[in-house]
């Protein structure tokens, strides 16, 4: 199985949210292919004007060779996708929403028949995690955000998962993070 993490952790080895997907990973996933993309150690940034026309063209011609496409080819031909991501500004970093833009190509992982949007994600499965200083109050956005655009692209099986009240009383911290992963490994599957 091919997994592809999008790690969208802008604290890098001191994220907690990274703490979720690497125990996830130790888990779950010894001897399967994985690849974890560091949102922060990317180029990635919103597209200008010439960047959008010069997609459209590529698009418009059947071009998806092209390296402006390689993140959106590595997102449809993986066969799980974890999102790690930190609860910011009641969603998520905003690395994370430029990279969704880059991904959200017509052609390549997600199309149209008639008036119908169809997925092409090869995925069976979207996961979802985050963790929070706070208590997250109604609908997690960012949570939400993923689980609608995992479904324009074909992937339907999507599971969430948060620790939260993280920041709350610094003493408690591990412990709320020891008992979150293993809440999480046993809530959290692949399939």
């Amino acid at each position: 199985m091919k997994i592809l993490v999008v790690d969208a952790c802008v604290r890098g080895e001191a994220s907690r949210t990274k703490r979720l997907y690497e125990a996830l990973l130790e888990r779950f996933a010894q001897g399967e292919d994985v690849e974890i993309l560091k949102l922060h150690e990317t180029d990635l940034k919103p597209m200008s004007a010439e960047e959008t026309d010069q997609r459209a063209l590529l698009v418009a011609n059947g071009n998806f060779e092209h390296e402006m496409f390689r993140y959106a080819v590595q997102f449809r031909d993986a066969d799980c996708v974890i999102v790690a991501a930190p609860y910011w500004d009641l969603s998520f970093p905003s690395i994370l929403k430029v990279y969704f833009e880059h991904i959200s190509v017509t052609g390549v992982t997600f199309g149209y028949e008639g008036a119908d949007c169809v997925g092409y994600c090869k995925a069976r499965k979207l996961i979802y995690l985050s963790t929070c200083g706070g208590f997250v109050q109604g609908t997690h956005l960012g949570a939400e955000y993923t689980e609608s655009l995992g479904a324009m692209f074909g992937i339907h099986n999507f599971q969430a998962f948060a620790v939260e009240g993280l920041d709350i009383d610094p003493s408690k911290v591990e412990e709320i993070m020891e008992n979150g992963i293993d809440r999480m490994l046993s809530e959290v599957t692949f399939d």
